[in-house]
């Protein structure tokens, strides 16, 4: 985590973190990128601080007081690929008030620490700019899931790397 936070927290006498659109954390390791470092990444996305920001000045943010903070049209990440990272629902939450209205296009394969509870709940917050998540690898996501959430039936929504089920009628994505 300390290795990747200069890239996006202030540091004086250089220019503020930049304006991220795309982020590609996919080549890091498990362990180097957490829930603490998607959160500075989407708070570097999503709002521009004043030269007065601290880097340890609120590393974990409540998400819901994020919303406002963030509100207005396409701020924040548009794309994000966090394949293998040790994220869990806490990043999820981050990225549905960070991101609700930018965020495209979503990667987290292979992120065991990601539940049905939390990709449902990031999925449902998110504006109809969404429209491709890849989910490879996360055996632990289940029908609650699948077929649960709240762009079900919108039928916009791709969803890529579900290839099998236990039962149901939607076994193909």
């Amino acid at each position: 985590q300390s290795g990747l936070r200069p890239f996006f927290t202030h540091i004086d006498d250089l220019p503020s973190p930049p304006m991220l659109r795309k982020l590609d954390l996919s080549q890091c390791s498990y362990n180097e990128v957490n829930d603490a470092v998607l959160t500075l990444a989407a708070k570097a996305a999503s709002f521009k601080r004043s030269s007065t920001y601290a880097a340890n000045e609120e590393d974990n943010p409540n998400p819901e007081t994020l919303v406002s903070d963030v509100s207005g049209a396409r701020k924040g990440l548009v794309h994000i690929s966090i394949i293998g990272t040790s994220v869990s629902d806490k990043s999820m939450e981050t990225l549905a008030a960070t991101c609700s209205s930018s965020l495209e296009e979503l990667d987290i394969s292979f992120c065991v620490n990601v539940s049905d509870k939390g990709l449902g709940y990031l999925v449902s917050k998110l504006g109809c700019q969404f429209t491709k998540l890849h989910v490879w690898g996360l055996a632990q996501l289940t029908e609650e899931f699948l077929d649960g959430h709240d762009r079900v039936e919108e039928g916009v929504l791709e969803i890529v790397g579900v290839w099998m089920k236990k039962s149901g009628g939607r076994s193909l994505r």
